[in-house]
């Protein structure tokens, strides 16, 4: 069956438009990832003030996703 078949069997039959179900979920995810994003940014925050604000990495991790030297 094509899209546009199964919309309107889905209003039709069921009663729901399709369309408006599929703005309102993504609507929703897109206002918990905000809010996801602004706890994690006030947590980062507060974790860098406590620290000092400086946070040493090993050098294990800031090596990541660099070539290797060429000997």
């Amino acid at each position: 069956m094509d899209r546009d078949r199964v919309k309107y069997l889905f209003r039709e039959v069921l009663g729901v438009d399709v369309d408006q179900v599929v703005k309102q979920v993504v609507a929703t995810i897109a206002v918990e990832r905000a809010k996801q994003a602004q706890k994690h940014t006030r947590d980062w925050k507060k974790y860098m003030s406590a620290d000092g604000g400086l946070i040493v990495l090993p050098a294990s991790v800031t090596r990541l996703g660099r070539k290797e030297p060429r000997k």
